[in-house]
């Protein structure tokens, strides 16, 4: 005798699949469908004010054992612009100092930096993580990543890197929904951490702390003023592509560098640091 299929009565399916999916499980189905600010799975991150395929802007906790920050502030995007641009390293894509961000990595970065500021508790710390191209090669040169924690105590504004035109050119950073598997490391910098790279940075205007590379403090009284356009102002005249002099002046130090080591004045170690430095501004 052939068996009649039940018609189930309307709703019925609804409170099936809800009796079958746990409401915890359910939530965190939606969690991961929703906004930026989700910090996924690390205890040290409160949320994420900016994430994109290669890098974030987001809020962390503070450091263990560090006094408490002088947050929210509020700067300007055109202030902290100027004063990120006008800081510059040593050491990493040339032994002269060279800008740490390009425009591009500032445009992307900044007004999110601006905004978490504003929104960060004093026992939370505002970190980073931009690629960009740095080198020789312009657009054409590898690319790297550079990483750093921002904080305001004392009425300075401290910024601790901790990688510098690190080379990467792996897999992506945020490919999927938190937590991210297979995401790369891009650890900020730390309070309680020195980086041991040869780079240095050098400020325009503050000084760096306790005579550490990778941190440097600027009054945040004396932080630049938006610059004025000039009206009527003819346009600047294209500066001649420095090419030529900049592969002489790479040629020089590398040249420079071999004496060095043939005359027993630097170690292997050293040697292939500043080596590798030198040749990443290609």
């Amino acid at each position: 005798m052939a068996i009649k299929p039940k018609k189930l009565p309307a709703g019925s399916f609804h409170r099936a699949f809800v009796a079958i999916v746990p409401p915890a499980a359910l939530a965190m189905a939606l969690s991961a469908c929703s906004l930026i600010g989700v910090a996924g799975n690390d205890p040290q991150i409160v949320s994420y004010e900016y994430r994109p395929q290669f890098g974030f802007v987001r809020i962390e906790r503070i450091e263990a054992g560090a006094p408490d920050n002088a947050h929210p502030f509020s700067i300007s995007a055109d202030a902290l612009r100027q004063t990120l641009a006008n800081l510059k390293v040593e050491g990493s894509i040339s032994m002269s100092a060279e800008p740490i961000f390009t425009d591009k990595e500032l445009e992307e970065i900044v007004p999110h930096l601006v905004a978490a500021l504003a929104r960060a508790g004093p026992k939370e710390d505002v970190t980073f993580a931009v690629t960009g191209r740095h080198g020789f090669l312009g657009e054409y040169s590898s690319k790297s990543v550079t990483t750093g924690r921002l904080f305001v105590r004392d009425r300075e504004l401290n910024i601790i890197f901790r990688l510098m035109h690190e080379l990467y050119e792996g897999g992506e950073l945020g490919g999927g929904v938190p937590p991210f598997v297979g995401a790369p490391p891009f650890p900020p910098g730390s309070r309680a951490y020195r980086s041991d790279r040869v780079w240095r940075v050098v400020p325009e205007s503050g000084h760096r702390a306790d005579r550490r590379s990778d941190w440097v403090m600027l009054d945040t009284t004396t932080l630049p003023a938006p610059k004025e356009k000039t009206v009527g102002a003819s346009a600047a005249t294209p500066a001649a592509p420095a090419t030529d002099s900049r592969y002489q002046e790479i040629e020089s130090r590398l040249n420079a560098l071999n004496r060095l080591k043939a005359n027993g004045l630097i170690t292997e170690e050293e040697y292939s640091e500043r080596r590798r430095a030198i040749l990443q501004g290609l």
